[in-house]
């Protein structure tokens, strides 16, 4: 009898056993989902309730459960599955993301939250707005945003403008890790890839609280995608445009359980660009007379990464490793009398990144750590070059070869927390040192350090009033630092949100402005380490409205004004005739209004944003011009899905009307410049193949006016290339196609 019964005990345990069934939640791209809320009701009598949370690996278990149920599944963010299955044969759920939520944020920020509950107004361009651009890198993107000027120097790479102040004040993070190797005071966009950015955050006005020098205009903060989809899988991304660019991308990453693993890599390949160059190019030898010289000068870059994190419940560690590499070639105009040598400059860039992170919750608080290294290497070298056989021998002119070397050591440690429900703050501490080398720098090295602590609370006086006021004391080796104040207002009533913000900035001059001569056949800047460092202060007020419709459509409103002013504010002033070093012009500033509109559904999204910005002009002080030069920009995209959500059409549209600057020349003159408005319109088309995705292709034409050199009439004192009369805007009209394929194998 013991025996039927052990047996019988034994036989109902197999089948519960069996009977075991493991449902997954995942996303539409098959990411899991944890967290997500389970209900399955029996169907039809309604009288067996199931209730389950999915656990970390979006997993949920159920025993001994057979027959037909209603099954209900909800995740914030997602469209609630509803469907009558029999639960026994479920394995996976899959939940479609809401086309209507709003973006999530974190920089800044004590937890991520979305950009409607962020104090600060903050703008997000997210990855699908990358990939349907055609955008490969940080300048391709930011080229459509209003409040933004875009400049391009063909050694120096492209700088920006922010609200109307130049980029030396924008602060440029990856991952909140501030990117070096500014050259003439401004990181070049075009060395910061997007082949693994998950999305960008635009912040403006000064966030010298959280993260010190630099920010006092605004901050740029470029978040990398940080895990892949469970399993393995593979992304490559080619792309071709007709004007000469032939890129190469692709990552391969790893997920198992709280492993991520992801290594990324590729080469992009630019040929160089002029007037005369038709409309599709392919790459070919060229003779070597004055054709050899080129307005856009040919550029390669090779880049790659590697990134392991770990995460659970309550810790998420990280370690990191980037290279970057790009060669530019300025071929130089063939010699008189007999034009059979010329000098040719190679301008050689390294980037060396490291670092590790972790992120370690607690029940009400959580401590973030984080230790990088960046290096960077820039060479010059100069070949003198024989173009009958093409051989070439260095130059043995003065200031012909160069390498200045650039590193920064960051540590910054942050501790988040809350104070009852309604008071969250922020404590930390970070360490910024930043170290020079090179035969152009003075004593051949030279080193800052900045080591700073800062709080911000985030305090709820009410539901419809959060207030965020912040302060940062740091010590500078170089300069002595201000303690700097922040405050910002969230006030919300129904449907309208009014942020408004007053906050100071610090600048202190750094290892270039201070002790670096740049001297080149098209530069000649002079480091002057008598400058002082530059303080600002920042107020704004932004107006919003936002309606959802019966039709699941969003409407959103918004209005602003700001005004930025600055002491000491560091540009380049003229030494002696193309002699430029850089100096402190007193007093600036800049004010701006903003409106913009935007209609979003499922299917349709429409932008419209237009900014006007007054810089002043300091040579009103002493001299009859107007105080501030206005400049009108308006940008507009346009996204339109069809097709059973396979097909999407986009254009990007933007106007930069005309800029007026003026300067006083050598003899007390008054020279006025003004840059003529211009156009930029692109337009792409992106067809999605196969149920997940997994292949899309992108087609479109990029600078459809075919805009290439913009007017300049007059000449500025503060130009470092005084002799031009044209700004180079664009490289002229073209087409290109890029591929996105992605395959994913989940070994179960």
């Amino acid at each position: 009898m013991i025996g039927k019964v052990f047996f019988l005990v034994l036989l109902f345990c197999a089948q519960l056993t069996w009977a075991q069934n493991k449902i997954t939640i995942q996303s539409n791209l098959e990411e899991v989902i944890p967290g997500a809320k389970f209900v399955a009701i029996s169907y039809p009598d309604s009288i067996f309730v199931i209730q389950k949370i999915s656990d970390s690996e979006g997993a949920i278990y159920l025993d001994e459960v057979t027959g037909k149920f209603s099954v209900s599944v909800g995740y914030f963010g997602f469209e609630t599955y509803k469907d009558t299955v029999n639960i026994s044969t479920l394995e996976t759920i899959t939940l479609s993301k809401v086309q209507l939520i709003d973006d999530i944020v974190i920089t800044a920020q004590s937890t991520a939250v979305s950009v409607e509950n962020a104090v600060q107004k903050i703008t997000v361009i997210n990855s699908d707005q990358i990939e349907k651009s055609g955008a490969n890198n940080l300048t391709d993107i930011l080229t459509y945003q209003t409040g933004i000027r875009l400049a391009q120097d063909n050694v120096l790479g492209s700088s920006m403008d922010l609200g109307g102040i130049s980029g030396q004040n924008v602060k440029i993070l990856i991952d909140g890790v501030p990117v070096i190797g500014r050259q003439n005071g401004n990181v070049d966009l075009s060395q910061i890839n997007l082949n693994n950015i998950e999305r960008i955050e635009v912040v403006e006005g000064p966030l010298s609280v959280n993260y010190g020098t630099n920010a006092l205009a605004g901050t740029v903060n470029i978040i990398t995608k940080k895990k892949g989809k469970r399993g393995y899988s593979v992304n490559v991304n080619p792309f071709y445009e007709t004007i000469g660019n032939y890129n190469l991308s692709g990552s391969i990453s790893m997920r198992k359980k709280q492993h991520n693993f992801t290594l990324d890599g590729g080469r992009n390949f630019f040929d160089g660009w002029m007037e005369e160059d038709s409309f599709v190019e392919f790459t070919m030898e060229q003779l070597a007379d004055s054709n050899r010289v080129q307005t856009w000068k040919p550029k390669e870059q090779y880049f790659g990464g590697i990134r392991y994190s770990n995460t659970s419940n309550k810790n998420e560690f990280s370690v990191y490793g980037k290279y970057f590499d790009e060669l530019i070639v300025n071929r130089g105009m063939p010699s008189s009398p007999y034009f059979e040598t010329a000098f040719d400059d190679y301008y050689k860039t390294i980037r060396q990144d490291a670092g590790v992170s972790n992120n370690l919750k607690f029940k009400k608080s959580k401590l973030n750590t984080l230790l990088a290294f960046n290096n960077f290497i820039r060479r010059k070298n100069t070949y003198y070059k024989d173009l009958t056989n093409l051989s070439q021998v260095l130059s043995e002119t003065s200031g012909a070869q160069d390498t200045s070397r650039f590193s920064q050591l960051t540590a910054r440690v942050i501790y988040s927390g809350q104070i009852g429900s309604k008071v969250s703050y922020q404590i930390g501490a970070d360490i910024n040192h930043s170290k020079g080398w090179g035969r152009r720098i003075d004593s051949l090295s030279r080193e800052i350090g900045d080591y700073a602590s800062f709080l911000t609370l985030d305090w709820k006086l009410m539901d419809s009033l959060t207030i965020k006021p912040g302060v940062r004391y740091a010590y500078n080796t170089t300069y002595q630092s201000p303690i700097i104040p922040s405050l910002n207002v969230l006030y919300r009533i129904k449907n309208i949100s009014i942020r408004a913000s007053a906050a100071r900035g610090f600048r202190s001059p750094d290892l270039k402005e201070l002790y670096l001569d740049f001297v080149d056949i098209n530069h000649n800047i002079i480091g002057n380490q008598d400058l002082q460092a530059e303080n600002s202060v920042n107020y704004s007020v932004f107006v919003n409205w936002i309606k959802r419709t019966k039709n699941k459509a969003r409407v959103k409103i918004e209005c602003g004004a700001y005004y930025n002013d600055i002491d000491n504010l560091i540009t380049l002033g003229t030494i002696d005739n193309n002699v430029f070093t850089y100096i402190n012009i007193g007093e600036f500033s800049a004010i701006g209004q903003q409106l913009s509109f935007n209609y979003r559904t499922n299917r349709f999204n429409v932008n419209v944003n237009a900014t006007y910005i007054g810089r002043f002009n300091p040579d009103s002080k002493t001299s009859n011009v107007q105080r501030y030069s206005f400049s009108p920009e308006v940008g507009t995209q346009l996204n339109y899905i069809f097709i059973k959500n396979k097909l999407q059409a986009n254009i990007f549209y933007k106007y930069n009307g005309q800029l007026q600057s003026f300067a006083v020349d050598s003899d007390g003159d008054v020279q006025s410049r003004l840059q003529a408005g211009y156009h930029i319109l692109d337009a792409s088309v992106t067809l999605d193949l196969f149920k997940k995705k997994q292949l899309s292709f992108t087609v479109g034409g990029k600078n459809i006016l075919n805009v290439t050199q913009v007017n300049v009439i007059g000449q500025s004192q503060g130009s470092v290339h005084s002799s031009s009369s044209n700004f180079n805007a664009g490289r002229g009209a073209s087409i290109f196609i890029s591929m996105r394929y992605k395959f994913n194998f989940n070994k179960k």
